[in-house]
């Protein structure tokens, strides 16, 4: 039985689509990174994953459980077992025990029992000193550590945290980013996180769940082109402006293109190919990636190529050089 799952469900912000998943299964276990760039429907998802918000068409399943227009007493119930931490946390102006603690009070928790709870809570994220301060004396990054706390402390069964690391520096990302991995091995705790960092959904994610104006793509947030359809002779083609691509969609109404970087082949020389889209580009950038190389290129448009290591050598690349990129139309994806 998945965690979660979603059927048939649409989700609206006035007249906008926010969501448009006709099914998404939500395995339990791991870190599950929720991808996509600003208003692709990332926060709206996890509301629904929580709770609370309803969509307006289909449902939202927890372990086997309608969640969505359930009623309010399995909602509680639901909620008991789930952590939520937003990208800006509100705390109680108080001190950082009181407010880490709050969660347990409601339910009844007290004396030594509670103190530990919060003590272990405050050790997990790192502000095992904590306890005292006053939550309107914290930087950014330790406030989002006490709203981790303050979930942690609950021993959540889900993680729901939206861009958790979004307003933090460096070291508290790390910081954040290890406790999340250790909350796996030790806790069995499912984390699902939203973020717009593609190599921060890489490291930390078992699963990635791609979103792109409210739908699920199989693509990550690399290589997203918007233009609009033509016809040609014997040909659909997509054109941004800058450049154009054959595709295979014969559908009118698409006004995105997604190329997978692994989709796009590099060549030194112009080559026969059953490719339909040969474009030529230059290097802008070499970046290595979680045991890949991303190559950064102008073709008109920019694009990202992903090659191994052993490509790289044998191809000789080098800032400046100029190449074939050769990308086939039915690895296009369009939306």
């Amino acid at each position: 039985m998945s965690l979660y799952e979603l059927e048939d469900l649409t989700c609206r912000h006035g007249d906008i689509v926010a969501l448009d998943i006709p099914h998404l299964a939500i395995e339990e276990g791991g870190i599950i990174c929720l991808t996509g760039a600003n208003g692709s429907g990332k926060s709206t998802l996890l509301n629904l994953l929580a709770g609370l918000l309803d969509p307006v068409t289909g449902q939202v399943l927890y372990r086997g459980m309608v969640l969505s227009k359930a009623p309010q007493d399995l909602r509680d119930e639901v909620r008991r077992e789930m952590g939520i931490c937003l990208q800006s946390p509100y705390l109680f102006r108080t001190t950082v025990e009181r407010n880490v603690s709050y969660g347990l009070s409601v339910r009844g928790i007290k004396g030594p029992r509670k103190a530990r709870m919060v003590e272990k809570a405050l050790c997990e994220v790192g502000l095992e000193d904590f306890g005292k301060r006053k939550s309107h004396a914290l930087s950014g990054g330790e406030a989002q550590r006490v709203a981790l706390a303050r979930a942690l402390v609950l021993e959540p069964r889900v993680l729901l945290l939206d861009e958790p690391m979004a307003n933090v520096d460096a070291a508290t990302r790390v910081l954040l980013e290890k406790v999340l991995g250790e909350l796996i091995r030790e806790r069995g705790i499912t984390v699902i996180l939203s973020t717009h960092d593609a190599d921060q959904a890489l490291r930390l994610g078992d699963n990635i769940v791609s979103l792109h104006s409210g739908r699920v793509v199989e693509s990550g947030m690399e290589n997203i082109f918007h233009g609009s359809m033509r016809k040609e002779k014997n040909r659909q083609v997509f054109d941004t402006g800058l450049c154009d691509f054959t595709v295979t969609s014969q559908r009118e109404d698409v006004r995105t293109a997604i190329i997978p970087p692994e989709a796009i082949i590099l060549s030194v020389d112009p080559v026969n190919t059953s490719a339909r889209n040969v474009l030529k580009g230059k290097v802008t950038g070499i970046r290595m990636r979680n045991g890949s190389v991303e190559v950064l290129l102008d073709a008109g448009e920019e694009f990202i190529s992903r090659i191994t290591e052993g490509s790289l050598k044998k191809l000789g690349l080098h800032l400046g050089m100029e190449l074939y990129l050769l990308i086939k139309a039915e690895a296009i994806k369009m939306y």
